[in-house]
């Protein structure tokens, strides 16, 4: 996965970004809506929740809801 040319915030691509996902950590559920990289390198997750909040989880511990 490399970053997009044209986007300064550090977002990459990712194969899950809009679909519903389950952060494996917290068993919560939503939409992934980006990803991005940290200035320590880790990859940071951003998920959508049903109650419409935004909270972040490393994307390894992100996996596609069924």
């Amino acid at each position: 996965m490399k970053a997009r040319a044209d986007d300064s915030f550090g977002h990459t691509d990712h194969p899950l970004i809009g679909r519903p996902v389950v952060d494996t950590r917290s068993l919560r559920e939503g939409e992934l809506r980006a990803v991005l990289i940290e200035e320590s390198g880790a990859r940071t997750a951003y998920i959508r929740g049903r109650d419409h909040r935004e909270f972040e989880t490393p994307v390894d511990c992100v996996r596609a809801a069924r």
